[in-house]
This record gives structure tokens, sequence and C-alpha cells, in this order.
């Protein structure tokens, strides 16, 4: 027992000892400061912090301020709440500010350092929200913008909603008649499993609204049982997406995009907050895909280095990926090139460290002229003039969207109970053009769900995707629609 108590003491005396002191500002050479600078920082609090729910019903408006610990090896411990505004308040505040683990650490004598750092978290006035007996009631102007005040309103909607601020029921409109309100549309409430997808082995489900035409409308968002959100996205009066944001399983968000009257502005994130790259992308007309086609605006490497400025810069980059030799090991891939105005101009090369991989490419004004690569097991070097090229359907769009129209039957079980809505199916291009690994990641009826993989699975003959020259494995998720109307 004495020897017991003995080794403790001497444990706890050596973890004391290991433990630094945590300085202040003004007591080192080199300030802690985020990776990207705090321009970064503000950033990212601002697509990180949600006001909550609650908080916005009572329309808070103020600061918490935060102080923290930045550790040696840029993380940050010890979040606690300096100057508190509301418990709901200062908990989101901590929260998000505890996920931003990208320090440049404080410099003492050479050495990094352990240091406090504080941080203001602004909680700024909302639009109006009523909120009672479950019910969220929001008005709006006719421009269909949240309106100040009931007076000034033209249109009312009242969502039945639980108090972290998510929708449980059908969202229902009303529109202003003289002093009176009278009912214009309804949107219906839809809560679906995402098959395929846990968290924790706990499945998601996508929750939101939908039109009579199952278009989906206003937020939907993907969640768990604890009413945890992981990605959202926002569709505007014509049904088009106009915000999506995903986050990590640890509730960072990693992507962020907003489509505005041409362009798509996307903004990603490294795994410790902080900020990757942003770009731009020609806004797809409608029923058409994604264009491939991007413009870096900027682009910051894994040590907060802005390499990419206002589109114009020398890019370089090195992550962790598998071995095309060997996809049992991991190696590491080394691509640079330089960016002018967006686009990528000039000498591009790119190679795994093994050696099982290596290309070069040259670009003038973002367009790719010629390309040369190696890949494992292959002698020859392979020529392309396109880098990557997705899968295709004999015919493109249009004869995918022709085939659906003429092979699809709509199941008599699902006719009679009036079941419509959207089934979303995964599969594998391989490399010969064949379909495999069928699955419904998203389903509207058994019989919806069982018909579109029926449909799917007919299909052949595709045009597999090809990366710098050589056909690969695509995996490809179709939405397939059910209208009764």
């Amino acid at each position: 027992m004495k020897h017991t108590l003995s080794s403790l003491l001497v444990f706890f005396t050596l973890t004391a000892h290991a433990q630094q002191p945590a300085y202040r500002d003004f007591d080192v050479q080199q300030p802690a400061e985020p990776n990207g600078g705090l321009k970064a920082l503000n950033q990212f609090m601002a697509v990180n912090v949600r006001k909550p729910f609650m908080a916005q019903v009572a329309n808070i408006k103020g600061m918490v301020i935060l102080q923290g610990v930045a550790e040696p090896n840029g993380r940050i411990a010890e979040v606690t709440v300096a100057r508190s505004l509301r418990p709901d308040c200062d908990r989101e505040a901590v929260r998000a500010f505890s996920l931003f683990n990208a320090w440049k650490p404080a410099q003492k004598d050479g050495k990094a350092v352990r240091q406090v750092v504080t941080y203001p978290v602004q909680f700024r006035a909302n639009e109006l929200v009523q909120y009672e007996n479950g019910l969220a009631t929001r008005y709006y102007n006719n421009a269909f913008q949240l309106a100040a005040s009931p007076d000034s309103a033209v249109l009312r909607s009242e969502t039945p909603t639980d108090t972290v601020g998510l929708p449980t029921g059908n969202i229902v409109f009303f529109k202003r008649n003289g002093k009176k309100w009278k009912k214009e549309v309804e949107m219906t409430y839809f809560r679906n499993p995402i098959l395929g997808q846990k968290i924790n082995e706990e499945l998601r489900f996508e929750i939101g609204h939908k039109d009579i035409n199952s278009k989906p409308f206003g937020f939907n968002y993907i969640v768990d049982n604890q009413h945890t959100v992981y990605h959202e996205s926002h569709f505007d009066l014509d049904r088009q997406l106009i915000l999506f944001i995903r986050r990590h399983t640890n509730q960072l968000v990693t992507h962020r995009e907003e489509t505005g009257s041409e362009q798509i502005i996307r903004t990603d994130w490294y795994g410790n907050g902080q900020i990757k790259q942003v770009t731009a992308h020609q806004k797809p007309q409608t029923g058409q895909p994604y264009s491939q086609s991007q413009q870096m605006l900027a682009y910051w490497d894994s040590t907060g280095i802005q390499l990419v400025n206002e589109g114009n810069g020398q890019f370089a980059t090195t992550e962790r990926v598998l071995s095309m030799a060997d996809t049992n090991r991991y190696t590491t891939l080394t691509e640079q090139g330089k960016y002018e105005k967006g686009l990528k101009q000039g000498y591009w090369t790119g190679k795994r460290a093994d050696g099982s991989y290596w290309y070069d490419e040259q670009y003038e004004d973002g367009t790719l002229k010629i390309g040369r690569t190696i890949y494992a097991g292959q002698p020859d070097t392979l020529q392309y003039t396109v880098a990557e090229q997705h899968p295709e359907f004999p015919g493109g769009m249009r004869g995918l969207s022709q085939f659906l129209a003429q092979n699809i039957r709509y199941p008599i079980e699902a006719h009679k109970v009036r079941a419509q809505g959207r089934v979303f199916v995964s599969f594998v291009v391989c490399q010969d053009g064949s379909l495999c690994d069928f699955t419904v990641l998203k389903g509207a009826h058994p019989a919806l769900d069982k018909e579109a993989l029926r449909v799917v699975q007919l299909m052949n003959g595709w045009k597999p995707g090809i990366q710098r020259g050589r056909p690969v494995r695509v995996k490809y998720n179709l939405p397939i629609n059910f209208n009764l109307n």
C-alpha cells in the first residue's frame, strides 16, 4: 500500500512538471496567432457558430468573450467563458471555438510555448420569430424576405418546430387578406432515413419540406436522432439550391457553397478548422451536370501560408493517399503548378512518393493542352488531352432522361396510396462501362424504391469515367422522380 501511494505521488509530480505554464501575450516574443490570420478565424467562426433557436426567439444580441490556451502543437485547450451572455449562447460559442485547432504557437526563448488567448463571439439581432406551443411563426414581405414586424408582413408561415429549431411537421403559409389571414399553401414535412450512412453506428435522416411535386423547399437537413445537424441545404422559391453546408462528424464545417446568379462559390476547410481554398464554378443550366471547370480564387497550404491570392500564385500540396501499386498501404501525393487569374497555367506535375504514379501536364489559360502519366504496372506512358471525364450514359443527360421515361412503370401499390417522391440510387460505373454495387441511398416508398432499382439495373453501355488517360471506377448517384400528376 505504501509503495502504491509513493508511485502515485511520483506520477502526479512528474505530470505537474510536464505541464508548461500558460503565458500571456505580453510574456512571449511571438504571440500565438491563427493559421491564415485573424481574418481566417473570423470566417471560421462566422460559418460554425449557429445562434441557438430559443435565443433567436428571444432576439438575444450581445457578446460572449472566450478564453483558451493555444498549445505548442497548434491545438486549443481549456476553453472557458470569460464573459457570459446567456447559457445557450455561451455553450454554442465554446463549442465552435473549441473546433478551431489551427494555431501558430507562441514563441518564447526560441521555443513553442502555451499561451492564453481570448476571442469575442458576437450574437447579432435576428428577424422576428414567434414560438408558442411548439409552433414557430415567421412573417414575410412582398419579396418573401423576413419582415421586421407582423404589421409590415403580407405572408405568414407556421411550422411545428422543436426547441432546437428543427421542423417536426408541415409548414403552412397564410396570405394577408385585409385584417385576416387566408391559408395559401402547405408544404409537406418529410423525415427519410438515409440508407448506408451512419454516424457512430446511428442512422442519419434527411428532414425538411417539399411541395406537391416533391421538390424540396426552404431548409432541409441531415440529422441524427439526437437532433445534431450534419448537413443543411437551402432551396429558394424556385426550388433551386442556393446554399449548402457540409459538416464533419465533430460538427466542424468542412465545405460551404453559395449559388449566385451566375456562379457557385465554394469554400473548403482542413480538418483542424484552417481555411483551405475558395473556388468559383460556373452555374450549370437546368438539367445539366456541374461543370468540371473551376477558378481558384485563393488557396492556403496546411501550415496556413496563402499560396494563391486573388487567383494568382504558385500552388503546391502534399496529401496522404493510397498507393497505386498496393491499395493496402498509403503513400504521399505531391502536386504543384501555377495559377494565373484563377486558371491553371504552364507546367503542372504530380507524383506519389512510392513511384506508383506520376504525371505532368501543360496548361494554357486553364485548358489542358497535353498530359502524360505513368501508372504502376504499366510500362507505357499514357498521353491525354482531358484530365478527368465523368461517366456518361449513351446520349448524355437527354438520353438518360429518355431511358427513364420509357422504362419506368409506376407501381400499382404506390399509385393506390398516392405515393410519390424522389428516390436516390447509387451505383458504380466500372472501367468497362458496366454497372455494379447498386444501393438505394434515400427512398420514398418501398414500391417506388424497388422500381427505381429495377430500372437502373437495366442500364448498360455507359462511357466509363476517365482519369488522366485511363478508365476508372466512379460512384454515381442518380435521383429518380416519381410524380402522379
